[in-house]
């Protein structure tokens, strides 16, 4: 038993330091941006060659961390483009981060929808996530929609960007405007 100790022991004493650290809190570590980019204007085309969605901002700053590259986006705007025949929805907010095809819309989110199927709809929230390649967004924050027929408050949203559906999650109060 004793040796067991002993050799524990002495594999600690005379192991390298850096071994035995913990690793660095990353969190602080200096972040320097890969590319910065002014007046941004990104379109996503089908194999088809159509156009899926734009988003427009005043600048980006992209950085990679290894395989995975991300991007801060100053006043983004997006358009998500469906079927032929349907309104665009269009997106926005004061700032975003875009990695890969997933884009998340924080401050003052505005989306809308002028010509759905119900008519005008516009939602106010204060956090999105969109993923592009499923035309699909989501939210956990409180959401407010107003329509034509009247405003409705809830606390999470599920919406198919492609076919105008929005399920309303929790806590949901509706206002009816005849």
């Amino acid at each position: 038993m004793s040796l067991c100790c002993a050799l524990i022991y002495g594999a600690l004493q005379y192991s390298p330091h850096e071994m035995l650290a913990p690793e660095a809190d990353k969190s602080n570590e200096k972040r320097y941006p890969q590319s910065y980019m002014v007046g941004v204007v990104d379109r996503t085309y089908s194999n088809a060659g159509i156009l899926e969605h734009k988003m427009v901002a005043r600048s980006a700053v992209s950085y990679s961390d290894g395989a995975i590259a991300n991007s801060e986006v100053d006043h983004p705007h997006v358009t998500i483009y469906g079927a032929p025949d349907t309104a665009p929805w269009q997106l926005s907010a004061k700032e975003g981060r875009s990695q890969n095809n997933t884009i998340t819309l924080q401050n003052n989110v505005q989306v809308w929808n002028e010509k759905g199927r119900y008519g005008w709809v516009t939602l106010t929230t204060d956090e999105l996530t969109i993923d592009t390649d499923q035309q699909y967004a989501h939210t956990d924050k409180p959401v407010t929609m107003r329509s034509e027929r009247g405003t409705t408050r809830a606390i999470g949203l599920n919406a198919e960007l492609n076919n105008g559906r929005i399920e309303l999650l929790s806590e949901v109060k509706a206002t009816y405007a005849p």
